[in-house]
């Protein structure tokens, strides 16, 4: 009975979350205009600066945030660099008479150019925007950006296109060699799959009661009232508190779903709770490598699929925006601890170690990887990102099946993050 009502609780929270991420704004276009702004300041020395910016003024004009007074005078910028100089009068007028304080002095200064001071006003934060105030203003780039900021764009831009697609390419390789293989029948017979002596009816305690209900509703009820009087006398920044509330929650709310598997680990013969089969090796490394490698292909062709037919969809992580807009470099290594060390460990546990061999035993293999990889994709509460989030689980349990080692997925979960979360450094720093 408490695992049925365990069960339905989950499935309520989950449905409705997962209703409501559509809603929830996508840190994809964010990275686009990103991405277009490396291009831009990578472009400068060359001949394709017009045909970047224009790019990147039809993303700003297509964002969500296209009305706010930061894109108003990212748009009127690119618009005066483009010679488009009425709706660049038009939007710096438009902050100038509603925007906020901070931003009516530069507005002011792009209106009237031969009326600025000797100072330059307040500019804006992302070096293609202070460059373009530069250029409207008629005042040298260097007074307004580092000298060497296109090199650092040109290399910045290079490592985020070569990474993924030498990755993919490499990743197909093996998976032809993959099919090749069995298709000859020359591939290695997998050791025996492993796992704890638990019942369906207790893998759903520890998932649904432990991991939902009390780690995802009820912990952070309790905990998030005691955690911001924790942090209220100390002096941090405001993305250092973040980071360090996202740190704490998160290893609080694991708590409870991994007592419970405790629990029920104790309760069984000697030896038995051994079969998570973690099996720490150097071994752990080339075989994660291996599996993410081979993953990245489908993962790739299901975020296209989605992109392709659901544009602009909502639901992103809000972690992701934390990091892309990341400016204290403790914040940011705490961030990428919990996002490549706990919760890979955590759900690792739960989802390949527990969930995958006990239903592989009663149902089969290719059951235990399916069911572990769509609950995976599920629990992170967002339509539009759990197709790719669901090609990635069944990587992740190939890898478990194939190589008998637990410690293996948790190493490739990590550099799957690890992967995501250089690629956002990349485009915020």
């Amino acid at each position: 009975m408490l695992a049925l009502l365990s069960f339905a609780i989950a499935a309520l929270i989950w449905g409705v979350s997962l209703a409501q991420s559509v809603e929830r704004p996508s840190v994809g276009n964010a990275l686009e205009q990103r991405q277009l702004e490396l291009e831009v300041l990578a472009s400068r020395q060359g001949d394709s600066a017009q045909a970047a910016e224009e790019k990147l003024l039809q993303a700003l004009q297509q964002s969500p945030e296209a009305g706010s007074s930061d894109s108003l005078i990212a748009q009127a910028l690119l618009e005066q660099s483009l010679e488009q100089n009425e709706p660049s009068r038009r939007h710096l007028t438009t902050v100038l008479q509603s925007g906020p304080a901070d931003l009516q002095p530069l507005a002011a200064a792009l209106l009237e150019p031969e009326k600025q001071a000797d100072a330059l006003p307040p500019l804006p934060q992302r070096p293609l925007y202070r460059l373009l105030s530069c250029d409207a203003l008629g005042r040298p780039s260097q007074d307004c950006v580092a000298g060497d900021v296109i090199e650092q764009a040109q290399w910045r831009l290079s490592l985020l296109n070569l990474l993924p697609l030498s990755g993919v390419l490499f990743g197909i390789v093996l998976l032809l060699q993959l099919i090749w293989q069995s298709w000859r029948g020359h591939g290695n017979p997998p050791p025996p799959l492993r796992g704890p002596e638990l019942n369906l009816t207790e893998v759903v305690l520890i998932i649904a009661g432990g991991f939902v209900v009390l780690g995802g509703v009820v912990t952070p009820l309790l905990a998030l009232p005691a955690l911001g009087g924790l942090l209220a006398p100390l002096s941090l920044t405001p993305a250092l508190r973040a980071a360090t509330e996202v740190l704490i929650l998160y290893s609080l709310s694991a708590l409870p779903a991994v007592l419970v598997l405790a629990l029920l680990l104790r309760g069984l013969p000697a030896g038995e709770a051994c079969w998570l089969q973690w099996r720490a090796s150097w071994l752990n490394w080339p075989q994660a490598g291996r599996g993410l490698l081979m993953s990245l292909p489908v993962v790739a062709l299901s975020g296209w699929l989605v992109e392709r037919f659901w544009p602009n969809a909502g639901g992103s992580n809000p972690l992701l925006e934390e990091v892309l807009n990341g400016r204290s470099s403790l914040a940011l290594l705490m961030l990428a601890f919990t996002a490549t060390v706990l919760a890979p460990l955590f759900e690792e546990l739960l989802f390949r170690g527990v969930l995958l061999p006990v239903v592989g035993a009663r149902w089969g293999i290719a059951a235990g990887i399916g069911v572990s990889a769509l609950v995976f994709a599920l629990a992170h509460l967002s339509l539009s990102e759990a197709p790719p989030l669901l090609a990635l689980g069944i990587g992740l349990g190939w890898l478990r099946w194939s190589s008998g080692r637990l410690l293996s997925t948790v190493v490739m979960h990590g550099l799957w993050n690890g992967l995501t979360f250089f690629n956002l450094v990349l485009l915020g720093s």
